[in-house]
């Protein structure tokens, strides 16, 4: 397109303009992990320039080393006493300051260096973390091939997670999507992703900018005992402090959108910072000046997150956090008859998805073994569809009419006790008011006419009680146990949930850890009401229904090979029971088999009682090297079974079920240019799953039914094609005075191959056909930094 011509010839005079420099700045804090006080007179090095470059902390435990060249940099953080910390290959660019914070521990092990952030180990940064968790980064959102700037797609690439589709839905060891638990600051939130469906926890496209995110965690099992409503994985989202020394600015623009970022001080001198991001769909804009990219609905979106940071002398820091978006999709039907072809080109029809997550947070120290943290939080979702059927005289027929609201409000408050550099101690209550609206109108063929699905609405709460205990026993020997209690007042249900882990370093390169607990999860609040006017038994046997329960086991091994290389194999047995499944003998229905309403409407309408059972277990493998002189690679490869049990207790897979998956992840980068100050790289990755489960259809009597009749007596006996994908990333990063330009190409699906989910009724031709995901998707990026 021409403007993107233009926009490309422009920024390239702009970095022939501008002349290179190295007056380029890596600042951060350093703490005491366990305290979280402010550690003074540490000495920060940075030894990739020449000759290496140190300060030490002030009394704030701040550092500042100015004047650096852009590029890769390694740092590390001595103290007496304490452990060094080494973080590796960080990414100095000359738009803005280089934030890194360190926490670093007391020297109790003798195990020598511990990686924080980029580093090599990816470790969590949750202290009482289990063996299935890693931290990971935001640049590793734009550097992964196909990441697109996105965690959850970042996580694709991990071991024993795998894409549910084309989107970034996962489904992490074998576990429905919808499990996932998505957590901002330390707080449970609504799904933060563009085009979710109803219950879903994913969508198209993430709310979250990944600029405004830090370092954060990724969970695929052996959650601490702090999280509650998790039975799978966990996202646990930080936001990043905006820069307290000047003003920032980015702006991007490309295929997902159009945004602009700023950050600072609010006045000069200040330690309180602002930072604000905003993005609006490019689909959007060039709708507005007439350029259509899709014949069935053109994707609009936008999305704002920001965190607000406001240190004080003695009462704490105070902060104010939050994402929000909305996004819809529209398709009006040709008022022509002689161009339908099938169902899709005779209705209207209009999707949306609105969700916003807020909060404030105070932390404060108390001393040096006391902290607290508390967060006031509210998160809120509407999701709506309308789909109108036209006559042959374009007379609309109302066929759908669905509106799902949500909100919840949270308090979470939170101790953090260390009497002693081996021992750490955490406790702490979230409290939550669950409040929804939910309507659903479906047509229903039998009734030649609209069926009410859902029509309910009212609230709820929630408490969830936590404590934990983490005990360094020996050099060698750690031990963390803890006791998490959950009381969900819809259904008077109790549960008490123990926790337990043990990490063993037979040496300073091998790693054994062991894991154990129990853990629930509420389904969204519309499973629990979803009827119709068919059902003959009483729906309100329904109204007790209590959350999903699952035990997991974790035996896991790591081995740190040296030049940044890692093995690591986990092992696992999940044990789901309390599962929600229909009352009636004859159906398959299980909440583990499903991830959205869709999938729930499509399956009937029957009661859910708590009688269900499942299983998931597998062994994962992970070979990774860590961003060395200048190349990276990850090596994924799961192999699990993921079974369920319906009313009569017959074991059937899910659709989950690929029973395998391998990934491998890798990438290059040079520096070029005069005095070798821009980066170029080249990044690609490869996704090899097994097929997906999928219930054969009965053709007969769909076609005398008129929509699809699957055969329940064979429920996911059959199996979708593997599922294969190459995707390809490229950027170009020019590094000039003050100001960085940054190209991005990123192609999903680099072959065009056209991966499937198996087969869906068609009833226009009445006939099967393949439910086919997406082809080649390219991406086109460029960002500015100043």
């Amino acid at each position: 397109m021409n403007y993107f011509k233009i926009l490309l010839v422009g920024c390239l005079f702009l970095t022939v303009r501008l002349n290179a420099q190295t007056n380029n700045t890596i600042k951060g804090i350093v703490i005491d992990k366990q305290t979280r006080l402010p550690v003074a007179g540490a000495t920060v090095l940075i030894s990739t320039v020449n000759p290496a470059k140190a300060t030490r902390t002030d009394e704030n435990g701040i550092y500042k080393l100015t004047s650096l060249p852009v590029g890769r940099h390694n740092l590390e953080v001595t103290f007496v006493g304490y452990t060094k910390a080494i973080t590796s290959q960080v990414l100095l660019s000359s738009g803005k300051d280089l934030e890194i914070n360190f926490e670093i521990e007391e020297n109790l092990n003798n195990l020598g260096e511990v990686v924080v952030s980029s580093g090599k180990n990816k470790r969590p940064l949750n202290q009482l973390a289990g063996a299935s968790a890693r931290s990971f980064s935001v640049e590793e959102t734009s550097r992964y091939a196909a990441a697109l700037f996105d965690p959850a797609r970042m996580a694709q690439s991990f071991a024993g997670v795998v894409a549910s589709e084309d989107d970034n839905n996962i489904v992490i060891r074998g576990n429905a999507p919808k499990s996932v638990l998505w957590r901002l600051e330390g707080v449970e939130i609504i799904n933060p992703n563009h085009f979710g469906e109803e219950g879903s926890s994913g969508g198209g496209i993430s709310m979250i900018n990944a600029n405004v995110l830090g370092s954060s965690d990724f969970y695929t099992g052996g959650t601490p005992a702090e999280f509650g409503n998790s039975i799978a994985g966990a996202f646990d989202l930080q936001f990043r402090k905006g820069n307290t020394d000047k003003r920032e600015y980015s702006f991007t623009l490309g295929v997902l959108g159009a945004a602009v970022s700023m950050e600072g001080p609010f006045k000069k001198g200040s330690p309180s910072s602002y930072l604000l991001s905003y993005r609006y769909s490019s689909f959007a804009l060039m709708d507005k000046i007439g350029v259509s990219v899709s014949d069935v609905g053109t994707p609009l979106y936008q999305d704002l997150s920001y965190n607000f940071v406001f240190p004080t002398p003695k009462a704490g820091t105070f902060s104010i956090f939050g994402i929000g978006g909305n996004s819809n999709v529209e398709d009006v039907a040709v008022r022509d008859a002689s161009k339908w072809e099938n169902k899709f080109d005779y209705a209207d029809q209009k999707y949306s998805y609105s969700a916003a997550s807020t909060g404030l947070k105070h932390t404060v120290i108390l001393n040096n073994k006391l902290n607290l943290k508390n967060v006031l939080a509210f998160s809120g979702s509407e999701n709506t569809d309308r789909v109108d059927t036209l006559t042959r005289d374009y007379d609309a027929n109302v066929f759908s009419r669905n509106a799902y609201k949500n909100w919840s409000l949270r308090y979470s408050g939170q101790v953090n006790y260390s009497p002693g550099a081996n021992n750490l101690i955490r406790s702490g209550i979230t409290a939550s008011l669950l409040n929804y609206n939910l309507k659903g109108l479906e047509y229903n063929n039998e009734l030649k006419g609209l069926n009410e699905v859902l029509n309910n609405s009212g609230s709820t709460s929630s408490i969830d009680l936590y404590s934990q205990w983490k005990h360094t026993f020996s050099e060698k020997l750690n031990f963390n146990a803890g006791i998490h209690a959950n009381y969900f007042e819809y259904s008077k249900s109790l549960y008490v949930e123990p926790r337990a882990g043990v990490n063993w370093w037979v040496n300073s390169n091998q790693q054994i850890s062991l894991s154990a607990g129990l853990y629930s999860r509420v389904e969204p609040m519309a499973f629990y009401f979803v009827n119709d006017q068919l059902t003959e038994s009483d729906f309100y046997t329904a109204k007790k229904l209590k959350p999903t329960r699952s035990a997991e086991l974790i035996l896991a091994y790591e081995r740190g090979m040296g030049k940044g290389l890692k093995f690591k194999a986990e092992t696992y047995y999940q044990h789901l029971f309390e599962v929600p499944i229909s009352n009636n003998p004859a159906s398959n229905f299980s909440t583990l088999n499903v991830s959205g309403i869709g999938s729930v409407f499509a399956s009937g309408f029957n009661p859910l009682i708590n009688k269900g059972t499942g299983k998931n277990l597998g062994l994962e493998l992970t070979l990774e090297k860590s961003l060395l002189r200048g190349n990276y690679f990850l090596f994924t490869t799961s192999v699990f079974d993921s079974k369920y049990k319906n009313a009569e207790g017959k074991e059937l897979n899910t659709a989950f079920n690929t029973r395998f998956m391998a990934n491998f992840v890798s990438g290059k980068e040079w520096q070029t240019g005069r005095d070798q100050k821009n980066v170029f790289g080249v990044n690609a990755k490869v996704i090899y799953t097994g097929g997906r489960k999928y219930t054969p259809i009965l053709l007969p009597e769909s076609i005398a039914k008129g929509e699809q009749v699957n055969d329940d007596a064979r429920t996911n006996m059959l199996t979708a094609d593997a599922y294969m994908r190459l995707d390809f990333s490229t950027s170009y990063r020019v590094n000039r005075n003050k100001v960085s330009h940054t190209f991005f190409l990123d192609i999903q699906n680099l072959t065009n191959r056209i991966n499937n989910l198996g087969y869906y009724y068609n009833s226009d031709d009445k006939s099967l056909d393949k439910s086919n995901l997406s082809g080649i998707i390219p991406v086109v990026n460029y960002r500015l930094e100043f």
